[in-house]
């Protein structure tokens, strides 16, 4: 793997845990290079904690690790680190501090995973490589070929409208997180070239409805960065995934002439769909930022929309007594959950869910 370093001035405790991590990515036989590099696949932005310097990337390929240090954690550190992440414009953002002699980092990831170990070059390694080198399926092939039958509201579409609410009412559909306060608009607009993303709101809902005549997989799939407490129309909060182009690596989307040109399907839509194909008896599928006791987790905390994640969840589905009504975890993140409709993963979840997600190393 390529990798650089960009620096914005000089801490001293921030430099020396940098030079030591560096050291390991070298020893694992990782090429250190300048970030304008043409195959360059991880850069680590070194910044300050209070002023970070976005780190904007040529391409969504690159994966950017921000590493600050200070003091002391701030207060309600898990919510000023996630700030961090966003306004650096990374994938994981690494917050260090002193610690008995030496330091220890806290880490947040996009999906808001929030967890602490003593800094140890080999072990922050260890967590930051599987992230960096995974392979992220968000980019959509949108064709405007959905049947004027499902232009409007299906009965399957507006059971997603209705337990979207009920996510709210839940208490485990977070508020979508504030990023117009916290980025330019021209970091904004960099944001959506990359990754299609407007806001970032967390969970999402699936149904299948056969539309034989587009595919012999298709699913209702809630947008991405939609509010899921106030979804509204097909081709705008509500898109119709009808299949994977593996060669291209997109998701292909179905809808109507009217639509969002802004709307993409949501970055789990990679995950959803290889549920759907290997068990078809499987009719629905919910994820949340919740937990539920007794549920068998994923061991790496795999960015939501990679192809790693996908095939785990699915591997662990296999693993269960029945893949068709089932909850599996997602390490420092959630849960995925099926069924054979919506109102069965509602009826299971209901007085269940807590909303507090246990965060391992």
């Amino acid at each position: 793997m390529k990798f650089a370093v960009v620096r914005d001035r000089i801490h001293r405790l921030r430099d020396r845990l940098a030079e030591k991590l560096v050291s390991a990515f070298v020893a694992h036989g990782h090429e250190l290079c300048d970030d304008r590099e043409a195959h360059l696949q991880m850069v680590l932005n070194l910044t300050d904690a209070h002023r970070p310097r976005p780190y904007r990337r040529r391409s969504r390929a690159v994966y950017v690790v921000t590493l600050v240090a200070a003091d002391r954690l701030p207060e309600n550190a898990q919510r000023a680190v996630y700030t961090l992440l966003v306004r650096s414009l990374s994938n994981l953002a690494i917050y260090a501090i002193p610690h008995n002699g030496d330091a220890e980092v806290h880490f947040t990831t996009l999906e808001a995973g929030f967890y602490h170990i003593p800094f140890e070059p080999e072990a922050v390694y260890q967590h930051i490589l599987p992230l960096a080198t995974s392979r992220l399926v968000i980019e959509n092939e949108i064709t405007p070929d959905l049947p004027e039958a499902y232009w409007r509201e299906t009965p399957i579409t507006q059971k997603m409208i209705q337990y979207g609410r009920e996510l709210d009412r839940l208490g485990v559909l977070p508020a979508p997180f504030p990023i117009r306060e916290l980025l330019s608009e021209r970091d904004l607009r960099h944001v959506y070239r990359l990754y299609g993303i407007t806001g970032l709101s967390y969970g999402n809902l699936s149904a299948r409805e056969s539309i034989p005549e587009l595919g012999p997989t298709t699913f209702w799939m809630t947008a991405r960065g939609v509010n899921k407490a106030k979804l509204s129309g097909v081709g705008k909060d509500l898109l119709l995934i009808r299949g994977y182009n593996p060669t291209q690596a997109h998701i292909l989307v179905s809808v109507p002439p009217r639509h969002n040109p802004r709307a993409r399907a949501s970055v789990d839509a990679i995950e959803h769909y290889l549920i759907y194909s290997a068990f078809p008896e499987v009719e629905a599928i919910v994820h949340v930022h919740a937990w539920m006791e007794g549920v068998t987790s994923t061991q790496q905390n795999y960015p939501c929309g990679t192809q790693e994640l996908a095939k785990e969840v699915v591997n662990l589905l296999h693993r269960t007594p029945d893949p068709s009504q089932a909850a599996v975890g997602l390490k420092n993140h959630g849960l995925t959950i099926t069924g054979h409709n919506l109102d069965e993963i509602f009826d299971h979840i209901r007085g269940k869910l807590l909303t507090q997600v246990p965060m391992m190393s």
